[in-house]
């Protein structure tokens, strides 16, 4: 849905590209998010759910009517090196057949691994059995670790989420299983393909692990259109190196909350104070 604001107070407005809702692992449907950020008086938002457009159209509809653009999204999670990796995708058309199937084996897979990791808690008969309904009811959209993590809690196996990953189900876990084969290349070739706009998400995240400078030069080559300036943990430091290497490589700026959620869960939406001067540009390269 298209802002009605005019250029000045387009100009004068803040956007958040990176949102999550009910569909994949926020705790806001989509209808929410947008009536919030209209709240907030932000001229656009981006609904990038991970590895599902499931949230898109009840967002556009919410939209209607109201001065914001709501930008179609995706967050794929991929990994290479045994590293997680998110590229996120601007302005995807959530009709495309590709993607959707995609979606839908990402989805199906996301089920197999969670009834994998509920199998292997089960198997370790440290606290009461939990079962794929109760951590199906709780996700309202794809599942995910966290959701899993969640029914944990609730059954005494830890008292936070830190501490289940930390002891159960992160990587070289007793509970932990690999998931869904999908490389950062291939996720932005895909994106590409499909004529949308591939982002790195938070490269601060990803900084410490890899030589980021050499990683971008490779991603460019199949695709990548920007890098996740703008992110709430990013320092001032981390910004101007990122700012850089979006220069030095003519990539573009992008940037958002990634807000899951309400308020003391984490970054909440429009809590970066994101010019709409940088979703001009993406919108430029866009049309291209």
């Amino acid at each position: 849905m298209l802002a009605k604001n005019s250029t000045k107070e387009q100009k004068e407005s803040n956007v958040d590209l990176h949102i999550h809702t009910k569909a994949s692992d926020g705790t806001f449907s989509p209808s929410q998010v947008v009536k919030i950020s209209v709240e907030l008086k932000l001229n656009a938002i981006a609904i990038t759910d991970h590895d599902t457009i499931n949230g898109v159209s009840e967002a556009l509809e919410a939209a209607d009517g109201e001065e914001i653009e709501v930008i179609p999204g995706i967050e794929f999670s991929s990994e290479i090196n045994f590293k997680s990796i998110h590229i996120v995708g601007l302005y995807v058309n959530h009709h495309n057949k590709e993607l959707l199937e995609l979606t839908d084996e990402i989805q199906n897979a996301r089920e197999k691994r969670a009834k994998k990791i509920i199998e292997k808690v089960n198997s370790l008969k440290v606290g009461p059995k939990i079962s794929l309904d109760e951590v199906k009811e709780i996700a309202d959209g794809l599942i995910g670790r966290p959701h899993i993590g969640e029914i944990m809690i609730q059954k005494g196996y830890a008292e936070s989420m830190n501490e289940v990953f930390e002891k159960f189900i992160k990587r070289g876990a007793p509970c932990y299983v690999p998931r869904f084969k999908f490389t950062p290349f291939e996720a932005t070739k895909f994106l590409k393909r499909i004529k949308a706009i591939p982002i790195l998400a938070h490269p601060g995240y990803i900084s410490d692990k890899i030589d980021l400078n050499d990683f971008i030069k490779k991603l460019k080559k199949v695709g990548l259109a920007s890098i996740e300036v703008y992110y709430p943990s990013h320092s001032d430091n981390q910004i101007t190196k990122f700012k850089k290497l979006a220069k030095k490589y003519k990539l573009l700026e992008s940037g958002g909350s990634d807000c899951h959620g309400k308020i003391n869960e984490g970054p909440f939406i429009g809590s970066l104070k994101i010019p709409y001067s940088v979703l001009q540009k993406i919108k430029k390269k866009y049309k291209k």
